[in-house]
């Protein structure tokens, strides 16, 4: 432990100088050790509460488990949870009056960290907190949905659903509250658990440094194994530059680096002690059109002629590298639920300005398209320090002003984002969405689940639509609901609300010595199995 601590004061105390863009040349070179692995991380997060969080959860998860997870083969499995309940195991009871009783049995012996047993009041207290309406978590989807959990001992949960639900094996994937330290709290300003939440997962937070990094060290005597974790700290330094996180792993600087731009893969693969796990995502990156907000996105010619103008297989081949593949849509070919058969959008400069004619826009002087006085020109928003998300915001800027769009680019830091595109505050916005193993989509594109009831960013409201997003919903029956998700894709891409661009390759390079590592293609991410991770000795 004594040289972990040295490792770290050494590693803390050249943030300041690498995150500028420098490798430095007084950062921890050691290698990673099981007393220390060192992760250059895109983000800081916004807060640690998991339920609020508007970003990726790699480093709540290690601290905070959710009742079951996503692995490695996109299959949901149990962690807190004893196991899944099914309607094959009793555990899911349809009733009579169109609702439906899950029953989650929990895991004997497993406590918070302070040592107060994990039990089914905290499961309960979770959906009461968040139904209660006087705090705002990221999403309530699903829980508006419940009508209350009854606790017949301390490891069963009853939850009693008002309608059939069919994605409830994942409403507890974020975990639940602990009871005993937020009753009677206002979860908006409980910044103790907000900044260092009590978990019962493998780590805890030991520090937060705001804008530098989040040290974790590991429980002592961690539920599953009954010992610590065998790396004993985990450091996530925020490094928001995607060229300055690859010279620090170079450099030795950082061990890891989860989601590897795709632009620099090629630059890692000669570099020694590193190895690549690359998996196909179950997500996908697009721009966002919100009609809410800039009301020339509301007619559907718009959006499909901005879909047309954009030429997708070139920008995978070039700034892309050839690591991703053009989609049309939002469920991925590795779910069962996959529809290939929807309307795409071809790059095709003349169907693009065939369409803007025939919604009334009219090129001016300066070759932008104007209508009734308004010109059509709005703000993209995208992650800054992501060079490829600057790349690929500049071609379509160009890809947008041929056909007459005024596209203007405004950089935001990966956090500072989260909330702009909660609140709904932009134009347009290229980014992505990590998906569960579950294909619901109702979050994403009902049109009652907009901020901040949902993800619905688009803000989209066809009746149509959300009648075959809550229609998937309530079937139980996995084939039904499959069928019916495919119907949504269908009308999705009739739809165009956002601009479906190429899948997310997950590329995360790690150090050759690590044990234990998978990666993962959900939203889980790559960090789902961190207490089984060892550093092998050289």
């Amino acid at each position: 432990m004594r040289r972990s601590m040295k490792t770290l004061a050494l590693v803390v105390g050249v943030v300041g100088m690498t995150a500028c863009g420098g490798t430095g040349d007084s950062g921890s070179k050691t290698g990673a050790s099981n007393d220390l692995l060192i992760i250059g991380y895109d983000r800081e997060p916004d807060t640690m509460n998991r339920y609020a969080t508007h970003i990726l959860e790699d480093i709540e998860s290690c601290v905070v488990e959710g009742l079951v997870t996503n692995d490695e083969q996109m299959r949901i499995v149990p962690v807190l949870a004893a196991e899944i309940p099914t309607l094959e195991n009793k555990g899911v009871v349809l009733r009579a009056d169109g609702g439906m009783d899950v029953t989650w049995k929990l895991r004997p012996g497993v406590t918070w960290h302070d040592g107060t047993p994990h039990t089914s009041a905290d499961v309960q207290f979770t959906v009461q907190a968040i139904n209660k309406g006087d705090w705002k978590p990221e999403s309530v989807d699903g829980f508006d949905r419940i009508s209350s959990v009854d606790t017949p001992d301390s490891l069963t949960a009853v939850v009693h659903y008002k309608e059939l639900y069919a994605p409830y094996q994942l409403q507890f994937v974020r975990g639940t509250l602990p009871k005993h330290l937020l009753q009677g709290r206002d979860l908006n300003t409980a910044n103790d658990y907000n900044r260092a939440p009590l978990g019962t997962g493998p780590y805890k937070v030991k520090e937060w440094k705001t804008g530098e990094y989040v040290l974790l060290e590991a429980v002592p005597n961690y539920w599953r194994t009954g010992t610590a974790p065998k790396i004993r700290q985990l450091l996530f330094r925020f490094l928001p530059n995607t060229t300055t996180r690859i010279n620090l792993l170079k450099a030795g600087e950082v061990h890891m680096v989860a989601l590897v731009p795709w632009d620099q893969v090629r630059t890692i693969v000669p570099v020694p002690g590193i190895r690549l796990n690359k998996v196909v995502g179950n997500g996908y990156e697009h721009v966002t059109l919100n009609q809410r907000n800039f009301p020339p996105f509301a007619d559907v010619r718009v959006r499909r002629a901005l879909a047309h103008a954009v030429d997708r297989p070139l920008l995978t081949k070039t700034i892309l590298d050839g690591e991703v593949e053009v989609v049309n849509g939002p469920i991925q070919p590795l779910s069962a639920a996959y529809e290939p058969n929807v309307r795409s959008y071809a790059y095709d400069t003349v169907a693009a300005n065939r369409l803007l004619e025939e919604a009334g826009w009219r090129r001016g002087a300066d070759g932008i398209r104007v209508k009734d006085g308004t010109r059509l020109a709005f703000t993209l928003i995208t992650q800054s320090g992501f060079a490829i998300r600057e790349s690929v915001s500049q071609s379509l800027q160009q890809a947008f002003r041929a056909v007459g769009a005024d596209m203007q680019i405004r950089l935001l830091d990966g956090t500072s984002i989260s909330s702009v595109w909660f609140k709904g505050d932009f134009d347009a916005m290229l980014h992505w969405w990590q998906m569960g193993a579950d294909p619901e989509l109702t979050l994403f594109f009902a049109h009652d689940r907009m901020p901040p009831a949902g993800r619905n960013i688009n803000f989209v409201n066809d009746t149509t639509l959300s009648t075959l997003l809550y229609a998937s919903d309530r079937a139980i029956d996995v084939a039904k609901r499959n069928d019916l998700l495919r119907e949504a894709q269908r009308r999705i891409a009739d739809l165009a609300p956002e601009i479906v661009l190429y899948n997310t390759a997950k590329i995360d390079a790690v150090p050759a010595t690590l044990k234990g590592f998978t990666g993962n293609p959900t939203n889980a991410g790559p960090f789902w199995n961190v207490h089984a991770w060892e550093i092998a000795p050289k």
